[in-house]
């Protein structure tokens, strides 16, 4: 999937790099950063423009990003109203519900910079848990330009180890995303263990 993508860059270059990173901000499984890196390095040996990659880049991020939260803030507070009372379900919204809105911003500034594989996630939850559209764009939008930057940067400043800087990115992702899976199944063990103590106690 990736090396077919990044094969197509030089017949479609920024339309295709527009197109991805607005789908890659709404879950779909395209290779965003690893082509926006590509397209740096096209910058730096002059086959696309610098200043036209890092517009496009932002632009596709911010255009992808509102979409997915407009969508979750559309459709998602339907589903959420028919769990939230839920026994089980119930508690667990109205503490995420909590955590976002005293803790969203910071969550959403990480996800689209550093954790940037949890950004469509985190932004979905961020339009159906009740995070207003203008607290999550005020750090939606400087989120987009850190990441458009790094990425385009580093593209752009090790055109000719393009291949070593996208692997130790991965490699770097690898390893948050496994923790975060960790951390979610500690969480889940505990929040199972409690309502066992509970029912024990009743």
């Amino acid at each position: 999937m990736t090396e077919t993508v990044l094969a197509l860059i030089p017949d479609y270059g920024l339309f295709l790099v527009f197109a991805v990173v607005v789908l890659a901000c709404m879950a779909v499984p395209l290779p965003a950063s690893v082509l926006t890196l590509t397209a740096g390095s096209f910058a730096a040996v002059g086959d696309l423009s610098l200043l036209s990659v890092l517009l496009v880049t932002f632009a596709a991020f911010a255009i992808g990003d509102q979409t997915a939260y407009l969508l979750a803030n559309r459709f998602g507070r339907k589903l959420i109203a028919r769990f939230a009372n839920s026994p089980r379900i119930g508690p667990v919204i109205a503490r995420s519900e909590d955590m976002l809105t005293r803790r969203g911003a910071t969550a959403v500034f990480l996800s689209h910079t550093i954790f940037s594989p949890t950004c469509p996630y985190v932004t979905y939850l961020s339009g159906a848990g009740g995070l207003s559209w203008s607290r999550f764009t005020a750090v939606a939008l400087p989120g987009a330009a850190v990441w458009t930057a790094g990425y385009v940067g580093l593209g752009y400043a090790f055109a000719t180890q393009l291949e070593q800087v996208a692997t130790l990115i991965s490699n770097f992702f690898g390893v948050v995303l496994a923790g975060a899976i960790a951390i979610a199944a500690l969480m889940l063990l505990k929040n199972r263990w409690k309502a066992a103590q509970n029912s024990a106690v009743v």
